[in-house]
């Protein structure tokens, strides 16, 4: 990686420090936590809290501690509504892996879920300033078509310390249709905005989660249930 692109990492990570609250989770709290985020992907949503109570004997406190360490966010009743990258919100950055459709809290998790799955993806999110449309297929660390002029852009002021990042930073982690467009919206904050070209955006993504899954492996004691990518099909075990 770039310095840039290390730098920003650093910045990100101390902003939504995912890895280190994963480290500060029980195995348990570990194997709930890599099921829900396989749970998007499997399914297209998130574990509700009672299928979270069939792993664990106190599901509340485990989705409490996941909640306090970052790691998902929780609506009023206590229910998980994201787990970064996810989100079971309609936002603008929809995502098509696996037979389903997710949502993601922001221009780069949408970058990042292809990698961390390693499953081709179709993004179809939308420009920020221009509302033109954005589509992007992806496989792992590359793009076979799609709006390959686009950038991605981050206004670090949006982050805040009474808002999590899901309601604050997030909202500011956007696609910018091309450069031009793209030069246009960071003058206007030169001093808090900062742009990335369609590969540093990807290698950005990719390397703030990419750890998060190698490390939610680790975590998790059981490694058939810890697993970051979904079963193949009994139609890609026979194409194999």
């Amino acid at each position: 990686m770039s310095t840039e692109i290390i730098a920003a990492v650093r910045r990100l990570d101390a902003l939504l420090p995912l890895r280190r609250g994963l480290s500060s989770l029980g195995e348990d709290e570990a194997r709930v936590y890599c099921r829900i985020l396989n749970s998007y992907v499997e399914r297209g949503r998130t574990l509700t809290r009672s299928e979270a109570a069939a792993l664990v004997d106190d599901a509340d406190r485990v989705l409490a501690n996941m909640a306090g360490s970052k790691l998902i966010v929780l609506d009023p009743r206590g229910e998980p509504r994201g787990a970064y990258p996810f989100t079971s919100e309609e936002r603008e950055h929809r995502i098509h892996i696996n037979g389903v459709t997710v949502y993601c809290m922001c221009a780069l998790d949408a970058l990042a879920v292809s990698p961390m799955f390693e499953l081709p993806t179709r993004i179809d999110s939308k420009c920020r300033v221009t509302g033109r449309s954005v589509h992007l297929l992806q496989n792992g660390y590359g793009f076979t078509e799609g709006t390959l002029d686009v950038c991605f852009g981050i206004d670090w002021d949006a982050a805040t310390s009474v808002a999590c990042c899901a309601d604050s930073l997030c909202t500011e982690m956007i696609f910018l249709y091309d450069e031009g467009v793209a030069k246009g919206w960071r003058r206007e904050r030169q001093e808090t905005r900062e742009l990335f070209d369609l590969e540093s955006a990807l290698a950005f993504a990719a390397g703030f989660f990419v750890p998060l899954v190698d490390q939610c492996r680790r975590s998790a004691s059981r490694p058939s249930e810890a697993r970051m990518a979904p079963e193949r099909t009994a139609h890609q075990a026979h194409k194999k």
